[in-house]
């Protein structure tokens, strides 16, 4: 971890700094644009003492928790930009077929968590709305990108690791602990199915999820790849952005979440085997292993209690995404849930033999 001390506001980062950082004597900065929230973005245009330099960036963006009473308030929101950081220096270099941001420099100190990326909309990237569905081919697209990472890393986990701990399954267990106050908060949008509403049976449901996942299908997780957390190149394919939550899981955490995000309930009803069998080839053509969904049950298994993870358009917290995401994407978690039966499918199942 760095001793130096990083930016922990946006008056401390200069042109000196930049020029620290990424490797070229930068003349001046100017500072385009902000977007604020839990980790804030901000945009700069970079000119350097020596003119254009086609090896270094002129339009990047900084991405850090630039508040102090955000730290201060909640700081946990430190641990996820120390932990994308650490994606950028530590993953994102060993990772083939798979689309992110380019990052020029990152790093972490006890305090801060800090990455330096290309401006992807310089690059003529462009990103979805708050809700919107995409067709199935943009789909098979993400689930491509997916493959590469899984492939990767297959079969590995924290053990052989142990700096990649989970983040992920904690937080969402927290959240759901208020299960049944949540769903019942007035005006809550739209109204879930009764076997939803039983707050005991669900984080059952949740806790034997996280904790009898089949390690055959354990590898890399992007972790959160819902529709906030994707973007789209100039020639149409899909990039995965916001990489604090990487861990190791089922790989088909990262495929039926992204899939319900970007999906309508009638595509994802109509084409998700296609989508699934796609999965797998290309997890097989990249180095992964081979599965056969009609021949091993266990991998379909897998698949269908894996639509947990969507917990979180159930039970998400006010002011942690949109009203309007939330309650398009709980819809469409609430179909996939009664489609696959998926509170059954964990309960029924025998408990794993010591």
């Amino acid at each position: 971890m760095l001793k130096e001390s990083l930016p922990a506001t946006p008056a401390k980062i200069t042109a000196e700094w930049f020029s620290s950082k990424l490797g070229q004597k930068v003349k001046s900065i100017e500072n385009t644009r902000n977007i604020w929230g839990t980790a804030s973005k901000l945009f700069y245009d970079i000119t350097y003492v020596d003119g254009s330099c086609d090896e270094k960036p002129t339009k990047v963006c900084v991405k850090d928790v630039f508040d102090p009473k955000m730290i201060e308030s909640q700081p946990w929101t430190i641990s996820l930009a120390q932990r994308e950081s650490e994606f950028f220096t530590d993953i994102a270099p060993v990772v083939d077929n798979m689309i992110f941001p380019k990052c020029w420099w990152a790093g972490k100190s006890d305090k801060q968590g800090i990455a330096i990326m290309t401006d992807l909309t310089a690059e003529g990237c462009s990103f979805p709305p708050e809700v919107a569905s995409y067709p199935v081919a943009m789909v098979m697209n993400g689930v491509e990108q997916l493959a590469g990472l899984h492939a990767k890393y297959w079969g590995r986990s924290q053990e052989d690791h142990p700096w990649i701990w989970n983040n992920y399954d904690p937080a969402m267990k927290f959240i759901a602990s208020t299960w049944d106050e949540t769903v019942r908060l007035p005006g809550r949008r739209p109204q879930l199915p009764d076997y939803l509403m039983d707050g005991k049976r669900c984080n059952e449901a949740l806790d034997r999820y996280y904790a009898e996942g089949n390690p055959r299908f354990r590898t890399l997780l992007h972790g959160d790849t819902h529709i906030g957390n994707v973007y789209f190149t100039g020639d149409g394919k899909i990039g995965f952005l916001d990489w604090s939550a990487f861990h190791f899981g089922s790989c088909f955490h990262d495929i039926v979440y992204h899939m319900t995000a970007m999906l309508t309930i009638e595509d994802r009803r109509a084409h998700e085997m296609e989508i699934l069998d796609h999965y797998l080839e290309t997890l097989h053509r990249l180095g992964g292993p081979r599965f056969d969904r009609h021949g091993d049950p266990e991998v379909m298994i897998e698949y269908r209690r894996s639509f947990m993870t969507n917990v979180i358009w159930l039970v998400c917290p006010d002011g942690l995404q949109s009203k309007e995401r939330v309650e398009v994407l709980c819809e469409r978690t609430v179909a996939a849930y009664n489609d696959h039966k998926v509170i059954d499918v964990i309960l029924d199942a025998p408990r794993p033999t010591a």
